[in-house]
């Protein structure tokens, strides 16, 4: 079986389980996922360049005639049946409704399994997990790489052109990218890059996209001496994601990585409440984050599940695309050029001082 079918065929036995004729695929993770390429033009827009109809032996896109020759050369896997309108016509005639569809979108009287089939991705195949390995590989090295070049008199937005670069030269799009400087750093969860100075410290995050799949990685670059207590307190902060880790297991709820967080933040030094300012971070792959988890998450843990944990605290950020194994959690993004520290029996990203 190709990958393709390895990804349709669950989506078949949905339709044989809920007696459906058709089911109709429209949003991006989802045909992202199904493809393993690109369904976006500007990233801006909720919707895709094309829809999928699937069917108990056909799979057809539907999209116009500006996007149908690239699709067809650059995108779509062979056996895809096309369907093409021209630019000025919508594609929503083109798709089964009713009762016997079902579709990842509420709309047009289908039946909504947007959920099933959320769950269907959650656990790669083979073949994308090697594809996973690869960009999580490529994206930390990338923002590694970048962030090395930073001088404490750069801004946050000549950092974020370093990063891009890196990027792009890494054949990864830029999904989120986050530069906070000494200014910034404490202030803000999620700072996008602006032209404030770097001055003594850059927190740097990506969420790097390659075919549909994401990497998300944090790195720290720090100017001048450090305090004791600043040294202390990253090194807490390894050992809060060591919570993580260790809780993340196969088969338990999303809620239980989070709980070991919310303990493990105070028990290293941590104010009680840190884990209330930002959210802990929780399953990926083609989104940044599908949900962000929190203590009350009843979803479990599928295997081969890509996810990523980012605890914060005291301008701090640790943040690396792990994915689940019935032996415990597998970190993709790891950079062997990156200085690095034993935590909890794993090699987690040391902070690079200049």
């Amino acid at each position: 079986m190709n990958a393709v079918n390895e990804r349709i065929e669950p989506i078949r036995e949905l339709m044989n389980e809920k007696g459906l004729e058709a089911f109709v695929i429209r949003r991006n993770p989802n045909l992202a996922w199904v493809i393993a390429g690109r369904v976006h033009v500007p990233t801006t827009l909720d919707a895709a360049c094309f829809d999928l109809i699937v069917t108990l032996d056909s799979v057809t896109a539907v999209t116009n005639s500006i996007e149908a020759p690239r699709l067809i050369a650059e995108e779509f896997p062979a056996g895809f049946e096309v369907k093409t309108i021209n630019w000025w016509e919508g594609r929503d005639p083109l798709l089964p409704t009713g009762e016997k569809i079902g579709s990842d979108q509420a709309g047009a009287g289908r039946i909504d399994l947007s959920l099933e089939v959320e769950i269907i991705r959650s656990s790669l195949i083979e073949s994308d997990i090697v594809r996973f390995k690869d960009i999580c590989v490529d994206a930390a090295s990338a923002l590694g790489t970048a962030i090395k070049e930073v001088k404490n008199s750069d801004r946050e937005i000549d950092v974020a052109g370093l990063i891009s670069k890196s990027l792009w030269s890494s054949d990864l799009e830029i999904a989120f990218l986050g530069v906070a400087g000494e200014s910034r750093v404490r202030r803000f969860r999620h700072p996008l890059p602006t032209s404030e100075l770097i001055g003594s410290r850059v927190v740097a995050s990506i969420c790097a996209k390659r075919k549909g799949l994401i990497a998300s990685v944090t790195r720290i670059v720090t100017f001048g001496e450090l305090s004791e207590p600043e040294i202390n307190s990253y090194f807490s902060l390894l050992k809060v994601e060591a919570a993580l880790f260790n809780a993340t297991t196969v088969g338990s709820a999303f809620s239980e990585p989070v709980k070991a967080a919310v303990a493990a933040y105070p028990a290293n030094g941590f104010d009680a409440d840190e884990w209330t300012h930002h959210h802990q971070g929780g399953p990926t792959g083609y989104l940044p984050r599908d949900w962000p988890a929190t203590t009350t998450t009843t979803r479990l843990i599928a295997e081969n599940q890509p996810i990523a944990w980012n605890p914060t605290g005291q301008g701090w950020k640790v943040e690396d695309t792990i994915f689940t194994t019935k032996s415990g959690v597998k970190i993709l993004s790891i950079d062997t050029n990156w200085p690095m520290q034993m935590v909890n029996g794993r090699n987690r990203p040391n902070l690079l001082r200049k």
